[in-house]
């Protein structure tokens, strides 16, 4: 029971983990320029379409669980078949939550794709790449970039990965359980 409670602590870690050294700096972003932004915007709306937008964010997640799932249990090694079973039921009742919060964000995440394309572009990289994506191939491009993630190339190298990362974890979780043991017991 407690190498089921170490792999789902250490897959806690693996899915939220990144998160804050992704964001390091939540503060405001550095200040652009409305004509950087309009332009960043523009190439979004160009390379994104409203209604392309949902359905690539969901099969953006929908990939990266499938892969953290598949090397949480195999991180599980040989337990109970009603663990396998509750832990699957588990993990699909949250994704539902998981995609009703991702669906909210997404008009948040495209502005802030539209930002940080400003902070990161000088103006005259933002028309030409604007002026890429206008074009077939950009548009093909950019439409096409997010199914890198699942393509069988791609996908077995990053289950690799997390499979090496999520076998990591498992093995130093007890370290960080004695260390949390150890602070709450001295307060």
């Amino acid at each position: 029971m407690m190498r089921i409670a170490i792999a789902l602590a250490a897959t806690m870690l693996a899915v939220t983990g990144p998160v804050p050294a992704l964001a390091q700096d939540s503060t405001q972003p550095a200040a652009v320029s409305q004509a950087s932004l309009d332009l960043a915007q523009e190439i979004l709306a160009t390379a994104y379409p409203q209604e392309v937008r949902e359905p690539m964010f969901l099969a953006v997640a929908d990939q990266m669980e499938q892969q953290v799932m598949t090397s949480v249990m195999q991180q599980l090694g040989d337990i109970p078949t009603g663990a396998r079973k509750v832990i699957n039921d588990w993990q699909t009742s949250v994704s539902g939550e998981q995609r009703d919060i991702l669906r909210r964000h997404i008009p948040a995440l495209m502005e802030a794709w539209a930002v940080s394309y400003a902070s990161v572009f000088s103006e005259a990289e933002l028309r030409d790449i604007l002026a890429f994506v206008q074009t077939d191939t950009g548009s093909t491009f950019m439409l096409k970039s997010n199914d890198i993630i699942s393509d069988p190339a791609f996908a077995s190298a990053n289950q690799a990965y997390l499979d090496e990362t999520m076998a990591l974890m498992q093995t130093r979780m007890p370290d960080l359980i004695a260390a949390l043991v150890e602070v709450a017991e001295d307060q």
